[in-house]
């Protein structure tokens, strides 16, 4: 199984990789297992810091925020990544705590904008403007997000490979010199894979001239007239067939965009999850020759590695439950939209038999539905804020 390169909850119980602690930790939750998991490796990270061992601190508070994304363990995190010099994964950090945490207190919020401010004396920017929304944006085949991105990127300087790409459009590679303090603005033009540039958003209509003439008279095509029929909304009120096939939409609706949500919340975790694992491997030596072959790029195909500080078996379980999710959504998803097209399909088909002129709705002819069952169960995911 190749993993995607994003990122999000790395669940190994490894050795090192850093971050700091500030002295702000939250309550853990009473007979909560990952709370109490994530507050031992919190406070293993405050007492690892304190020691000058920020890069043991750093793996400590990185696998206390797999468990719980607490912005204490956040901003200590980033405290570690700064004093083992991980400038840009400590800006990165020090600006996410900035723009999630606006209501944080004066000390803290003081301590993350001088983190930032010394993290970026490090750090090159680039300002990476596309113009389609919602295409992945790749930096040194790192995954940082989706256009338009909240800020400029925070990355190492010297040459930089940004990638944009986007189902049904042409990718696009751009290598940019990033210097160190400065900000680079990296402009990028998606087109179609047909070549036709992206079209303009369309203007407003202008208004259609009035006419005596009806609609009947206006189309010189075929026209299906609804002259002598009971009016939509009124017919929908009255004629039971009309509510089943409109509560059919309804429930295909429904369920379409929650599944959609689920679904595109399982590949967040899994994004992130994955590009933790990654993070993690590209520091592991033992992967480089792993069974005579380089695992550091592929790390949860059979068979699983377990170094001598890494077992690689948890955090590719997590991610494996997490695909699985996001498949079995989308698939739920995809029958909610199914179900929604044909029950507008068959409510209209139902208006214009069940309404000919003269002709009465209250008929005895019992409707048929043909409606999907699901036998699998829907899985979720809860990532608590309370630490």
């Amino acid at each position: 199984m190749r993993i995607r390169a994003v990122a999000a909850a790395l669940l190994l119980a490894v050795s090192p990789a850093a971050f700091h602690a500030a002295p702000t930790a939250a309550q853990p939750a009473k007979d909560d297992p990952v709370t109490e998991m994530a507050r031992q490796r919190f406070q293993e990270g405050v007492k690892l810091f304190d020691q000058g061992r920020f890069e043991e601190a750093r793996a400590a508070f990185l696998q206390a925020y797999a468990l719980k994304k607490h912005p204490a363990v956040l901003l200590n995190l980033a405290q570690s990544e700064l004093r083992s010099n991980h400038p840009v994964d400590a800006a990165r950090h020090f600006s996410q705590y900035l723009r999630e945490n606006p209501n944080a207190n004066a000390a803290e919020s003081k301590a993350a904008q001088e983190g930032l401010s010394a993290a970026r004396t490090r750090t090159a920017r680039l300002d990476i403007r596309v113009n389609i929304q919602g295409a992945d944006i790749v930096v040194d085949d790192e995954l940082l997000g989706r256009s338009p991105l909240p800020e400029p990127v925070d990355t190492l300087g010297g040459a930089r490979k940004v990638e944009v790409k986007m189902p049904g459009y042409k990718p696009v590679v751009v290598t940019t010199n990033a210097r160190v303090g400065k900000t680079e603005t990296v402009n990028v033009t998606l087109e179609s894979e047909s070549g036709a540039p992206v079209p303009a958003p369309p203007s407003p209509a202008e208004p259609e001239p009035t006419s005596d003439r009806s609609a009947s008279e206006k189309d010189e095509g075929v026209s299906i007239s609804t002259e002598g029929r009971k009016p939509f909304l009124q017919w929908m009120q009255d004629d039971h067939a009309a509510w089943v096939t409109g509560g059919v939409t309804v429930l295909g609706l429904t369920s379409g965009v929650a599944f959609t949500l689920l679904a595109n919340k399982a590949s967040n975790n899994a994004d992130i999850i994955a590009q933790q694992i990654l993070d993690h491997t590209a520091k592991d030596p033992e992967l480089l020759n792993y069974g005579n072959e380089n695992r550091t790029g592929n790390p949860c195909a059979d068979p699983i590695p377990v170094t001598s500080t890494t077992n690689y078996a948890p955090a590719c379980k997590q991610l494996k439950d997490n695909l699985d999710i996001r498949d079995t959504d989308r698939t739920l998803s995809y029958v909610g939209w199914g179900l929604a097209g044909a029950g507008a399909v068959a409510t209209g088909v139902l208006y214009f038999v069940r309404t000919s002129p003269g002709k009465s709705t209250a008929s005895n002819v019992q409707p048929v539905v043909v409606a999907p069952i699901v036998g699998s169960s829907v899985h979720g995911m809860v990532i608590g804020a309370s630490f």
